[in-house]
């Protein structure tokens, strides 16, 4: 499979965890969750989709295609707050660990100081946060009344196969703003 249908897959795939995740009622901080995407199994769905051109050869669900959405989280917002969730990799010995940090001391841009890091990495064990560990994943955004959603993901290999493990967030004060 070519780089490119891998990266409309996942794209695909994502879409239907975002609809999972932001269809829950949020009651506090920003809604986040956790994803894993087995891109060999991804693979074969798009392959099938491919070859036969009917939408009902994608599975009615994305755990058919490959994909595992963990249960939404919500975030603690606040200078130097921490969220941080684990979770087992499936089918392995592995773990996830997902993290969300709100600073004010490293990104500014010309509307705020405040920022957003999100960081996923697995390893053999729960790790205390996910920011600042070896193969981790992150990204930072400016965190304002623009904010909107944020993913920090990767790929890496478990048991000879390729995943995707990422995290995403879907900020409270973006959606405030609109």
């Amino acid at each position: 499979m070519t780089g490119m249908r891998r990266t409309i897959l996942t794209g695909l795939l994502l879409l239907l965890s975002t609809g999972v995740a932001a269809a829950q009622t949020q009651t506090q901080g920003d809604a986040c969750h956790v994803y894993v995407v087995d891109l060999e199994k991804a693979e074969r769905v798009v392959k099938g989709f491919l070859e036969k051109r009917d939408p009902r050869a994608v599975p009615p669900s994305g755990a058919d295609a490959g994909e595992t959405v963990f249960p939404e989280f919500y975030t603690k917002v606040g200078e130097e707050e921490l969220t941080t969730k684990g979770y087992p990799f499936p089918g392995s010995k592995l773990f996830i660990t997902a993290s969300v940090f709100y600073t004010d001391e490293s990104m500014r841009s010309s509307n705020t100081a405040d920022s957003m890091l999100v960081g996923v990495l697995v390893s053999d064990k729960l790790q205390k946060e996910a920011l600042w560990g070896e193969n981790t994943a992150v990204a930072e955004v400016t965190y304002g009344n623009n904010a909107d959603v944020v993913r920090a993901k990767q790929r890496l290999k478990v048991g000879g196969r390729l995943y995707v493990v990422g995290i995403e967030c879907r900020s409270k004060t973006g959606a405030a703003s609109r």
